[in-house]
């Protein structure tokens, strides 16, 4: 389980510039579940959900992800309990042009001092799984939006995460993409893994699936 206590996350801290992205947000995310963080531009639910996923620190409050308080590690611990834990989707895909399928999708497990080969193994099941065997040699900047997504969602994938975080997954694909990517999801909910979706399309948060929506509105959850 995944608990926020009183977490607030302020940029930029006593400067002009100075933003509060997150105001003192209680939540739980049981294990297991599909989660949405409802709202839209401006409303702290990416800010949210970088959080829970240990992109950032809070700049107040507890985040507890199984019994570890992650707020307070030490970056290499932090960044071992990210790479171990999260499988991240972003709005914007963030492949390296230039470079295959499969070579976009075996990038995360570089730095693990995996053999090179138990990685490629590991990066093909993925993308075969996702129904891109015929593609995994092609370079990504010539992939279709949706087979785009599916590379991203690979490259997500390829750690075994025990959670999947998605930033606006749908935002940049039509309604038949955007219903192939909430299968997919699903297929990984079913899996076992816990899924959190920041979003303000309706297609994802008005959903029966859905077990717990979370709205947000000026970095504030919005009681229920």
């Amino acid at each position: 389980m995944i608990q926020l206590d009183q977490v607030t996350k302020i940029f930029n801290k006593g400067k002009p510039s100075e933003v509060v992205a997150v105001r003192e947000v209680s939540l739980e995310i049981p294990q297991g579940s599909l989660s949405v963080l409802k709202g839209s531009s401006g409303s702290g639910k990416t800010s949210l959900l970088g959080l829970i996923g240990c992109m950032s620190r809070p700049t107040a409050g507890r985040i507890v992800i199984g019994d570890r308080d992650v707020a307070k590690l030490p970056e290499r611990f932090l960044t071992e309990v990210r790479r171990e834990t999260f499988g991240f989707i972003f709005q914007h895909f963030h492949l390296i042009a230039g470079i295959s399928v499969l070579e976009n999708v075996m990038l995360p497990l570089y730095p693990t001092g995996m053999g090179l080969g138990e990685i490629r193994r590991r990066a093909e099941a993925v993308v075969d799984g996702l129904g891109l065997s015929e593609r995994k040699h092609f370079p990504v900047q010539g992939l279709s939006g949706g087979e785009q997504q599916r590379v991203a969602i690979g490259r997500a994938l390829i750690n075994d995460c025990q959670v999947v975080l998605a930033d606006e997954p749908t935002a940049h694909l039509d309604t038949t993409l955007s219903e192939e990517l909430i299968g997919i999801l699903l297929r990984l909910h079913g899996e076992g893994k816990t899924v959190v979706i920041a979003t303000h399309d309706p297609l994802v948060y008005d959903r029966a699936f859905v077990q717990q929506v979370v709205e947000m509105r000026d970095g504030r959850i919005v009681p229920s």
